[in-house]
């Protein structure tokens, strides 16, 4: 089974072209097990766990509003137009391959361009709100991280704590789709030296076929990544023990009652509405000097 495609360029010398079709198929493949073992585990294996009354959320947050903000509007509607770039490119890039004809390398890369646009966005946004440190993964989430693994295939490990806002999980993908975004928005800029754009038009000589092939692989291999993320992606938003997250993508909040029933709020202190309109913040607010643990 060979990874990449290779040619023969015009002075006969073997060039990369991209990645295996193979790859792709991988992709999916891999996506679709994770998924279906997911959905047999959620619904006959995993232990279910009862929502908290209204008495365990009155006493875990007795300062948290009833609807806990979980994402900025700036946030959500930057994620839906990344949503939608995200598909974009990955049906214009891979569709072609089963010989449907239609102008996919214009609409390729005009989206391409939506997806730097929005990752210099996402950078800014996240430097200015100062919520990089709250993506670090630390050796102790780590070791709950796999403590729930251990759990999950029935061996014996202490209960690990609930996360803060984002979840080790969380971060894990993040990270994974940042390096992968990064990748195809760096060189498939590069590679839009090669068509003929409203910018400039094409002069694909201006780098060897050797270098040229690296990035169609590089390009490729993140490519491959985003399909098996993406179909992840999709299943965990559909997935019903998991629309309250969904929906706080949509409307921006989550009820108290999802706060205290799948966040610690010791590592997401929130503050009460009428405190945050004065201009407190949330640690504050809702923490003793000396308590807050970082998220």
């Amino acid at each position: 089974m060979e990874l990449f495609r290779r040619v023969l360029n015009p002075w006969s010398q073997e060039i990369l072209i991209g990645v295996s079709w193979v790859l792709l198929y991988a992709a999916v493949v891999a996506g679709a097990a994770f998924i279906i073992g997911h959905a047999i585990y959620a619904a006959f294996i995993a232990k279910k766990e009862a929502p908290p009354t209204e008495e365990e959320v009155r006493l875990a947050a007795p300062g948290a509003p009833e609807r806990v903000q979980r994402h900025t509007l700036a946030s959500r509607i930057s994620h839906w137009i990344l949503a939608g770039a995200v598909l974009t490119l990955l049906t214009t890039g891979f569709v072609p391959i089963v010989g449907i004809k239609f102008p996919w390398v214009t609409i390729h890369w005009i989206a391409g361009l939506v997806l730097a646009s929005y990752t210099v966005f996402h950078t800014v946004h996240a430097l200015s709100k100062r919520s990089l440190r709250s993506m670090w993964i630390s050796g102790s989430e780590l070791r709950e991280m796999w403590d729930r693994l251990k759990l999950m295939s029935g061996r014996e490990a202490p209960e690990p704590p609930k996360p803060g806002k984002w979840g080790t999980e969380n971060k894990a993908f993040h990270h994974l789709t940042m390096f992968a975004g990064l990748t195809v928005v760096g060189t498939g800029l590069l590679m839009m030296l090669r068509v003929n754009t409203v910018f400039a038009p094409a002069n694909p000589y201006i780098l060897s076929d050797r270098t040229w092939g690296v990035f169609f692989v590089l390009h490729g291999l993140a490519s491959v990544v985003f399909v098996g993320a993406i179909m992840v992606h999709i299943y965990f938003a559909l997935h019903p023990e998991k629309h309250w997250i969904t929906w706080s993508m949509i409307r921006g909040w989550i009820s108290r009652r999802d706060y205290v029933w799948h966040h610690d709020p010791n590592r997401w202190p929130v503050a009460p509405k009428s405190v945050q309109l004065k201009g407190v913040t949330p640690r504050e607010a809702s923490t003793p000097s000396g308590t807050h643990r970082e998220p």
